[in-house]
């Protein structure tokens, strides 16, 4: 192909990303999306009804959509969340519920659920394994084309949510959609989740574009990194457990594993749409149920930041090293925690082996400056100190 056929082929793909993008916008346009239409659904699912009557669920063998909800103590909740799913306007679903040893009375509700619902699949954990590998449990069990995923507190807040995801899926043959979060506190509307309005997104965002815009946080810039509220292909998902792998997903990891998997699907997908319609209901400062586990791995450290934070920088260091562009990011991602916490962290041999690994990575990066590497050696030098006072005993190497 010459550089005028090219040229004329990227226009002909242009003008075809613009017709779909026309369509789905005066679709969008058309949906009734009042806040009354909203709040009448939330409130027809907090009152345990169903749209349309007392009816039977059966079970299909070819589910378009699997929606996944993982709980841990939850009863409060989760007949809520269930009847948000159940009075979706698409019925050909499977609902994937992953529960993580709740010592209430959560299961008694779902299985109750279950009498007249043959589409729920109640998957019980043998012990606490934390969200990460709760969801990649169900996630790897979905038959769905499609998945999207619930936290057992939250619910959908509009009847016609996957209904529409699917008109748009089919429309643009998009990797992921997300649709808006509204933010619910004490039962009253405080706004969305998230606000794009400033990215000034208005378009179906593909690959390279999609990482740049959201693999940083910038300054006054609220991103999305969470898993939930999105409507995503499960080819994706699946690829997503490959590129993050069974160290990440089988080590217990309870906070930030909405972050690791959010900027995996950024990596990823090869296209991402955000809609207008708002279809998540997110609870805010309503009584939470304390998950409180059992397993010695998942102490938290003593300022509240687990292990996980360490985990994911590795991982970004040994994933996101292919380009300079990714080693800035990753360098950004390093530079927004504020490191000097470290001293003050009661830290264990693993911690300071992957703070190490992470800081000599650094150094071998030609771009950074000497100002920076600066930083870094100082950093190290201090932490090595703090470690000598731990008295912790290891072989500083290559991890």
């Amino acid at each position: 192909m010459n550089l005028l056929e090219n040229f004329k082929s990227q226009i002909h793909v242009e003008k075809v990303k613009k017709s779909i993008l026309r369509k789905i916008i005066s679709f969008e346009n058309n949906l009734n999306l009042s806040k009354q239409v909203f709040d009448d659904f939330r409130r027809i699912n907090c009152d345990n009804k169903l749209l349309e009557g007392n009816q039977k669920f059966n079970k299909s063998n070819n589910p378009e959509v699997s929606v996944i909800i993982t709980i841990h103590n939850q009863a409060y909740y989760i007949h809520k969340c269930l009847r948000s799913v159940q009075n979706q306007s698409i019925k050909n679903i499977e609902i994937i519920i992953v529960d993580d040893c709740s010592l209430d009375n959560s299961l008694e509700i779902i299985k109750d659920f279950q009498k007249n619902d043959e589409r729920i699949l109640l998957i019980s954990q043998d012990s606490n394994v934390g969200k990460m590998k709760s969801r990649a449990d169900g996630i790897r069990k979905a038959k769905g084309k499609y998945i999207t995923i619930i936290d057992g507190d939250d619910a959908f807040i509009h009847k016609d949510i996957l209904k529409n995801c699917l008109y748009i899926e089919q429309k643009a043959n998009l990797d992921v959609i997300e649709f808006r979060a509204g933010q619910y506190t004490n039962g009253q509307f405080t706004g969305l989740v998230y606000d794009y309005n400033p990215l000034n997104i208005e378009n179906i965002l593909y690959q390279p574009e999609l990482r740049q815009k959201f693999f940083l946080k910038k300054e006054k810039y609220l991103l999305n990194r969470v898993i939930w509220g999105k409507f995503i292909k499960k080819s994706v998902f699946k690829e997503l457990l490959n590129y993050i792998g069974s160290e990440y997903i089988d080590d217990y990891i309870n906070e930030g594993e909405d972050t690791l998997m959010a900027v995996g699907i950024f990596h990823i997908a090869k296209s991402y749409y955000i809609m207008k319609e708002m279809g998540y209901y997110y609870i805010f400062g309503d009584i939470k149920i304390s998950n409180k586990l059992k397993n010695r791995r998942c102490k938290i450290i003593n300022d509240g930041i687990n292990k996980f934070y360490f985990n994911y920088i590795k991982f970004l260091v040994d994933n996101h090293n292919k380009n300079k562009r990714e080693k800035i990011n990753t360098y950004h991602e390093f530079r927004l925690f504020r490191f000097d916490l470290i001293l003050y962290m009661n830290l264990k041999k693993r911690h300071y082996q992957i703070i190490f690994y992470v800081l000599n990575k650094f150094l071998e990066w030609n771009f950074l400056n000497k100002k920076e590497k600066s930083l870094i050696i100082s950093l190290k030098n201090q932490i090595i100190e703090k470690k000598k006072k731990d008295n912790v005993i290891f072989a500083i190497k290559k991890y």
